[in-house]
């Protein structure tokens, strides 16, 4: 059965926007979204709307951060989008999207541990799930999480019916 489906494109081109427009507060949907907004990187609940802040400007002492590169995210924040994860496998909720698998879930921080453990149950229980992945990570995506069938939808194509 094909029940992921990996929507990818290029950084910045709209794929969060484009899902969150399509998909936020709809019935049967759930999971997390990662736009931008006025330019800084914030985590949103699908069933809910809610967000959070991701991305940080600097460090602070006050906050537990994990850094990639250049850019600084709240420990806080990946804790609060991994509960949301697990909200989502638990609800009878018909289609999970995951926004994004990226270098830090690859190395095991991000949304991990919780990221394998949610894309595992949902194979297994045969939810619906859209994973956005941008293309040059796509095989570790597929490797690390061992999906054997996937839809590949590149942005700007439509999402089929789910």
């Amino acid at each position: 059965m094909n029940n992921v489906s990996i929507y990818y494109g290029e950084k910045g081109v709209g794929k969060s926007t484009f899902l969150q427009e399509m998909f936020l507060q709809k019935p049967n949907v759930c999971g997390i979204l990662q736009p931008r907004i006025n330019g800084i990187k914030y985590l949103v609940d699908v069933a809910t709307g809610e967000k959070r802040k991701l991305e940080l400007g600097n460090k602070s002492d006050q906050e537990k951060i994990i850094s990639i590169g250049n850019f600084i995210f709240s420990e806080e924040t990946f804790l609060w989008g991994q509960q949301k994860l697990v909200d989502a496998i638990q609800s009878p909720n018909k289609l999970i999207i995951i926004d994004e698998i990226g270098p830090l879930e690859l190395s095991g921080s991000g949304l991990e541990p919780v990221l394998t453990e949610i894309i595992s149950d949902a194979i297994s229980e045969v939810k619906k799930m859209i994973l956005v992945v941008r293309p040059t990570l796509i095989s570790d995506v597929i490797k690390k999480y061992t999906i054997d069938s996937s839809l590949f939808i590149k942005y700007g194509e439509n999402i089929p019916s789910l």
